[in-house]
C-alpha cells in the first residue's frame, strides 16, 4: 500500500475543540473527521464511508437510548 502525503493546517482553538467534539462522539480519529471535511469540499467522498458512519452513530445512539430506559426504570422502582 502506498504511503499518503501528509498534509498540515493551522486552524482556530475552537474548530480543534469541535473536531476533538466530533470524533469522540463518533468513536473516529481526529484525522477521519479532517479527511472526511476535505473530501467534502472537494467532493472526493465515498458515499459508503459517509453511510457506514451514520449507520454506526444511529445503532451508537439505540444503544444509549437503551441504557436509559433501563436507567429510568431503576430510578422509578
Amino acid at each position: 500500500m502506498a504511503e499518503s502525503p501528509m498534509v498540515g493546517a493551522r486552524v482556530p482553538q475552537d474548530w480543534q475543540q469541535q473536531i476533538s467534539a466530533l470524533a469522540t462522539a463518533s468513536g473516529r480519529k481526529e484525522a477521519e473527521i479532517v479527511r472526511e471535511a476535505l473530501g467534502q469540499y472537494l467532493g472526493k467522498n465515498d458515499p459508503g464511508s459517509v453511510k457506514g458512519a451514520i449507520a454506526s452513530l444511529e445503532d451508537r445512539v439505540t444503544s444509549l437510548e437503551r441504557k436509559f430506559a433501563g436507567l429510568g426504570r431503576l430510578v422509578r422502582e
